[in-house]
């Protein structure tokens, strides 16, 4: 099975609508980087506090990575040390929604998916009912997802 390695962006995204969940049912394990962790605690909230007791719980698990090197400067350093962690592990599956971020994962060679993807699977094994209304509820909750996007959902 794949290691599953996440951004802050999907945790904290799937986590403000109660559904982080998901990724447990859908993967097991989920590897995050340390520059992660400190992103998606940097705000005292419920989404933060959801991520705390899933690494708590164990199946989010912090991870050191080597130093990032290489990497344009316009890409964040949760970004640059979750690509940097999958390099280190040849069949990692990284969950990734920024496009600069993606195109980078490309240029390396790295495989990913989106947010939209993994609600699609749950949606497919049955974990929750409606993808596009998970994703309606993630925009509303501001977190950005292109209109393209939320028009193929069908929101």
């Amino acid at each position: 099975m794949a290691v599953i390695i996440s951004d802050t962006g999907p945790l904290l995204a799937l986590a403000g609508v109660g559904q982080l969940r998901l990724l447990q049912a859908l993967f097991g394990n989920i590897l995050i980087p340390a520059a992660v962790w400190e992103e998606s605690q940097a705000k005292v909230d419920a989404a933060a506090q959801c991520i705390a007791d899933a690494a708590g719980q164990g199946w989010v698990q912090v991870k050191a990575s080597p130093k990032p090197e290489g990497f344009p400067v316009s890409l964040g350093e949760g970004e640059q040390e979750t690509m940097q962690l999958a390099a280190g592990y040849p069949d990692a599956l990284l969950i990734l929604d920024d496009r600069l971020v993606r195109r980078e994962a490309l240029h390396r060679q790295l495989v990913f998916v989106g947010t939209a993807k993994v609600l699609w699977l749950a949606q497919q094994r049955g974990l929750i009912a409606d993808a596009a209304h998970v994703l309606a509820a993630m925009a509303a909750n501001g977190y950005y997802l292109s209109p393209q996007l939320l028009e193929q959902a069908g929101t």
